[in-house]
């Protein structure tokens, strides 16, 4: 009985031995393949990642003796064998320096780990981070979000991603292989280009990047400032993507393009321009058509999901902020834009689109966005390759700067008042070339600009201190007519045309003023050399001045104490109190009021404008107050003349009063006319006579009307 269960057993033990290795283990355990070969040129990182593709020895399994003519049974072979994958050390390449003589404009540092530009940093002195003046300022930047790092000119391709896939990895985690440094050859410390390259587990597809800066050393002929400011190939970091088809049929590959990741943000709680996408669209005639989206807006197509997809041709493409920009554009000469069904297309991209690499819930202005570029489907024949190359601008917002070959000056937001701006800035740029610190400058530029305006000015003001002379015989008119509102006007514009007082002569300086108010202000916003800028108290002439920090956080003027827009509004409150007459009625009361309300409003509204803005309000309204005393002064010397209420006649006169009055107001002027006009004083004359013409012909069809009324008698003198 023992004997059989042994051999009960035995038998049973064999067989199920037999079915494990022959059957089920070939299945668990396929037979491994070699480790690729890989020569190691850079140490590997401390992070560095397990190898995948390590050999396994199988355990021998005794067999028994084969018996004649019985063939020896072959273990089933796996449908599909896993190729093997060797993954790379994890790398840092540094190209150019940070060393502003060295020629470079920028330091770029590569990353292997997807082959993206982790970040780039200006060496310019000039662009220095505004936390900490002894850090050159990130142009561009990593970002960690909760799922994956957001790198610029980082790629995807759904084809190698789908053959990384096995090993738990995609083209953007895993670490490229470094192929070649290129050395500057007039320092080799320094490293020029990197040539990167990533190969699919089973050879089928290989991909190459190269990034490339060029050096651009000052020519000893030129200055310096003047260099840096109009060089923008120097600003410029060149991308080449490379994919070649090694296998031995055709495929159809495309990629995904990231766009610039990291612009920062600078003065986030009191700028007016946040993080825009910028696209430059090629139109037929080849001039550039540029959109903007804002951050609210592309969140919102993202939580639509329905992002929209641009397919027409770019010249550029990226995000820009106040005061930098980084852009991407299509290079090189394989690059041929074409017009198909009356729209220009790309040869490299199907569609460009806007992408949310982060959403402020605070603030969905300040949200991170930027852009991403769709290839079109490349065929590429068994042993094919194509390149596509792209610059990458990653410099300050400059027209001088962003021109040809980008093309990407209209990025600068002058706004209607574009020429004035203009003008602005370059007066500044001047005045500051010959020496002068940018807060100086701007003082120097207010007495131009108030100085140009004199003679009118110098009208304005006197009509204010004629109007407040007047303000005695107005009273009495008032009270002679009551809430006869139609002869009180008849006789106000009477008491004003005898004393020679246009109140509409006062609003011509204001209107020519707006367009240099809104010039200057779109100017300093746009004047990147401004920023950072220093003046008395002030650390940059581009932000509030910000004298201290308060110990609380107040809504709308926030935690900083803002000195000068209380210097401004209280300024304009002096000026207001200077020219504006006093009130005599309860309606001048209520105007007075309504002003002193606008004041507070201004206040709020200016608390948080750049100092170099409020810098020129002071300037202005200190040169107005004195012009003012001056005028004050000199009427003291001279006083003014004003005619009796009590002699005006208000009813219908005849045509000869008429003409006679006519003829003794431009006998007066005629007296009363210099030797010599300027343009202003011209346009000012002329204004004058069309509102006396005006005045002229409202009353003598007034006239009219009366002597045409039923039961009405027109009134002759003889």
């Amino acid at each position: 009985m023992e004997q059989k269960r042994l051999l009960l057993f035995v038998t049973l033990s064999a067989t199920v031995i037999f079915v494990w290795q022959m059957f089920i283990f070939p299945r668990i355990a396929p037979p491994p393949q070699p480790a690729a070969q890989q020569q190691a040129e850079n140490a590997p990182a401390q992070d560095e990642p397990e190898q995948d593709g390590l050999e396994q020895d199988l355990p021998l399994v005794a067999q028994k003796p084969l018996k004649d003519g019985e063939v020896k049974p072959q273990p089933e072979q796996p449908k599909e064998q896993k190729p093997a994958f060797a993954r790379n050390p994890r790398r840092t390449i540094v190209l150019g320096s940070l060393d502003p003589e060295s020629g470079y404009f920028l330091q770029a540092k590569i990353t292997t780990q997807g082959a993206a530009v982790m970040e780039a940093s200006l060496n310019d002195p000039l662009y220095r981070d505004l936390n900490d003046k002894k850090k050159p300022l990130k142009v561009l930047d990593e970002f960690s979000g909760a799922k994956e790092v957001s790198r610029s000119l980082q790629i995807e391709m759904k084809q190698l991603d789908k053959k990384l896939e096995p090993f738990l990895t995609n083209t953007r985690r895993t670490d490229w292989k470094v192929l070649e440094e290129i050395k500057d050859p007039d320092d080799p410390k320094i490293i020029q280009a990197v040539h990167l390259g990533l190969t699919a587990p089973d050879g089928s597809i290989e991909v190459h990047k190269v990034f490339r800066l060029e050096k651009y050393p000052v020519p000893p002929d030129e200055d310096f400032r003047q260099f840096r400011n109009t060089k923008q190939a120097g600003y410029l970091i060149h991308f080449d993507l490379k994919l070649i088809n090694e296998s031995s049929q055709g495929q159809v590959l495309d990629y995904q393009l990231l766009g610039p990741v990291g612009i920062p943000l600078e003065n986030a709680d009191n700028t007016r321009k946040f993080r825009d996408v910028r696209i430059g669209f090629l139109q037929n005639d080849m001039s550039i058509d540029t959109e903007t989206l804002n951050a609210p807006d592309i969140i919102e197509e993202v939580q639509a999901k329905n992002v929209e997809k641009y397919t027409r041709a770019f010249q550029f493409a990226g995000v820009d902020v106040q005061y930098f920009a980084a852009l991407l554009s299509p290079d090189g000469k394989n690059f041929k834009p074409e017009l198909v069904n009356g729209e220009m297309r790309s040869n490299y991209s199907a569609s460009v689109e806007p992408v949310l690499i982060q959403q402020n819930v605070k603030n969905e202005a300040q949200s991170r966005v930027t852009i991403k570029v769709n290839s079109e489907e490349i065929e590429l024949p068994a042993g094919g390759e194509t390149e596509h190359s792209y610059a990458l601008y990653a410099g300050p917002k400059r027209e001088s700067l962003l021109g040809p070959p980008l093309k990407a000056a209209e990025i600068m937001d002058f706004g209607f008042f574009g020429p004035v701006a203009k003008l602005m800035l370059w007066l500044l740029t001047t005045l500051h070339s010959i020496g002068l610190s940018y807060g100086i400058a701007i003082v120097c530029l207010t007495v131009m600009v108030r100085g140009s305006l004199y003679p009118l000015s110098r009208k304005q003001a006197l009509g204010a201190q004629k109007m407040k002379e007047l303000q005695p015989q107005i009273a009495e008119l008032k009270k002679k007519f009551g809430d006869d509102r139609e002869k009180m006007g008849r006789a106000q514009m009477e008491l004003f045309s005898k004393n020679n007082y246009n109140p509409l002569a006062g609003c011509l300086p204001i209107f020519l003023q707006l367009p240099i108010f809104f010039g200057l202000y779109t100017a300093l916003n746009n004047a990147v050399q401004l920023r950072g800028t220093p003046f008395l108290w002030i650390d940059n002439l581009a932000a509030p001045d910000a004298l201290f920090k308060l110990p609380f956080n107040l809504p709308i003027l926030g935690d900083n104490f803002n000195l000068l827009p209380l210097i401004t509004v209280g300024l304009f409150v002096v000026q207001q109190k200077l020219f504006m007459p006093p009130p005599t009625d309860k309606d001048q009361e209520l105007q007075h009021k309504i002003m002193n309300y606008m004041m507070i409003g201004m206040g709020f509204l200016f608390y948080r404008v750049p100092a170099g803005l409020c810098v020129y309000f002071i300037a202005s309204s200190l040169w107005g107050i004195c012009e003012r005393k001056l005028l004050d002064f000199q009427a003291k010397r001279r006083p003014a003349t004003t005619t009796d209420p009590n002699v005006i006649d208000v009813t219908a006169e005849s045509k000869k009063s008429s003409s006679n009055k006519k003829q003794d107001k431009k006998t007066k002027e005629k007296d009363d006319k210099p030797e010599k006009k300027g343009w202003f004083a011209r346009l000012q004359e002329i204004a004058d006579q069309a509102q006396a013409q005006a005045a002229l012909n409202e009353k003598q069809r007034d006239q009219k009307s009366g002597d045409k009324g039923p039961g009405k008698k027109s009134k002759k003198r003889r």
